[in-house]
């Protein structure tokens, strides 16, 4: 599976091909299938008596999911401002050790108090993740390499839910035939300690060319001078500066994407708590439950790198590929809720096809770090960005209600509409992107600059911070004076 860290890229134009060492085995593609593990390990537990053992009634389970993306999106801007302020890799690999530990004190707990106070730690802890592997992919590869690396770390959430679900079952099925610790407390200490051991050795490999030990200085100049030509940073450390964030509040781009991911994170709050339910309710047991939700992750996970992959050699693709994705999930909503009198195993099929609609997030969220140029534009854009993903997910949480089950038609409509209206957003978005760049191409053009100089200035934008606007400006300005 690709990594941040590769032996060879396809080099830029006029510069010399990278030789870096080969990647460690543990990478950061392996931690972030991990995150999606332990954020959803609830859903795996709840079927195996963690409601029962801990004394949850009415809404408490799920609020529990409520109050980690609560902690989620609050952690954004405060943890956003330290992963700029430290060094990336190691301020990564200590939450990460944190995050695990959180995830094993899971299983000690007895009632819904110490599961909320857990919870919440675990999703201030897990905050990190999204945005600094963003900014991390951004220290090492070229802005077309980008969407397909970020592509195999999103693809890892399916990948290890469907690893980890196998694990989960025989670890369910030992404790069911033999007795001993409650099958949810093993599956919270089996995941945990695997995030634990992952963190540790993160430390010692993940970070920016000029943080790893594992490069010579002459690799670390050559691995920064590749990805300047970006024009949007890497991971290096740099002043806060508030001048980028008032940018950031008057570039519609940003509010495109606040709205996509309020929109998109509703069915994926819903699931990431109900989805092992809504198997459930088709008339499965616990344990088939989980080996039947199995094949939705096989095709999430494909669906992701084929998309990915389409992504990369043909970067038009992007946006209709992510609608695409938006009409195939809302059908399996709408099927599958609607089509309570039809067969079982025709509603299975068609709800398997449910985990597509993720899809549209991972074509979507890479333009955080392609399209975004200023260390702290990026941060803060990314920061407010995932604070809408986790209102997204506390909305989604609570529309799948107990007194709905075991249909929860009411939560797979809701799910169905919301798409509906980020197909809509989806849209004007593409249609915003395409008008700039027609503009900003335009400029260029009437600038008089040749391609050496545009390059030439790219990578003096990538060196001093500017943003994306700055460079545009800047375009725009000296067709202005070519004009006069």
């Amino acid at each position: 599976m690709t990594s941040v860290f590769t032996r060879r890229s396809a080099p830029a134009p006029g510069s010399h091909l990278i030789p870096l060492p080969p990647p460690p085995l543990l990478t950061p593609t392996t931690v972030y299938g991990l995150q999606y593990s332990d954020k959803t390990s609830l859903s795996s537990g709840v079927v195996f008596g963690l409601v029962q053992d801990t004394h949850l009634v009415g809404n408490q389970y799920a609020n529990l999911t409520s109050f980690f993306y609560m902690a989620y999106g609050v952690a954004q801007i405060p943890m956003g401002y330290l992963m700029q302020r430290f060094p990336l890799g190691r301020a990564l690999s200590v939450c990460i050790v944190l995050w695990g530990g959180m995830v094993m004190l899971l299983a000690a707990c007895n009632n819904y108090a110490s599961l909320a106070a857990v919870r919440t730690f675990l999703g201030w802890f897990e905050a990190v993740v999204t945005p600094g592997f963003a900014v991390l992919t951004a220290s090492w590869y070229l802005r077309s390499e980008q969407t397909l690396r970020q592509g195999m770390y999103y693809a890892m959430n399916t990948f290890f839910s469907i690893v980890f679900g196998i694990g989960i079952y025989f670890l369910a099925l030992n404790a069911e035939r033999h007795g001993g610790l409650a099958a949810w407390r093993v599956i919270n200490l089996f995941l945990g300690g695997t995030t634990v051991g992952m963190g540790l050795v993160a430390f010692a490999f993940v970070g920016t060319p000029g943080e790893v030990w594992w490069l010579s200085k002459r690799e670390k100049r050559m691995a920064h001078a590749r990805i300047i030509q970006n024009a949007t940073g890497g991971g290096e450390q740099h002043p806060w500066k508030w001048e980028q964030v008032r940018e950031c509040l008057r570039d519609r781009q940003f509010y495109h994407a606040i709205l996509y991911n309020f929109l998109s994170c509703v069915p994926n709050g819903g699931l990431g708590a109900f989805q092992t339910l809504i198997f459930k309710s088709l008339g499965f047991t616990s344990l088939e439950a989980i080996l039947y939700g199995q094949p939705s992750n096989a095709i999430g996970c494909v669906t992701i790198i084929v998309s990915a992959t389409t992504v990369r050699y043909c970067p038009r693709m992007r946006f209709p590929i992510a609608l695409a994705c938006q009409f195939v999930a809302i059908f399996s909503f709408l099927f599958t809720g609607l089509g309570s009198h039809l067969d079982r195993w025709a509603r299975w099929a068609v709800f398997s096809f449910v985990s597509v609609f993720a899809v549209s997030t991972f074509m979507v969220w890479p333009l955080l770090t392609v399209n975004i140029a200023g260390r702290t534009k990026k941060s803060f854009f990314a920061a407010v960005s995932l604070l809408s993903y986790c209102v997204g997910n506390i909305v989604g949480s609570q529309i799948f209600i107990p007194k709905d089950a075991p249909l929860y038609l009411h939560g797979m409509t809701a799910c169905a509409i919301v798409m509906a209206v980020n197909a809509v957003n989806l849209s004007l978005w593409w249609r915003y992107y395409v008008t700039t760049n027609r503009a900003r191409e335009a400029a260029f053009q009437a600038s008089g600059l040749t391609e050496e100089d545009r390059a030439h200035e790219t990578r003096i934008a990538g060196e001093t911070d500017m943003t994306d606007k700055q460079v545009s400006d800047g375009a725009v300005r000296r067709c202005s004076e070519t004009v006069q």
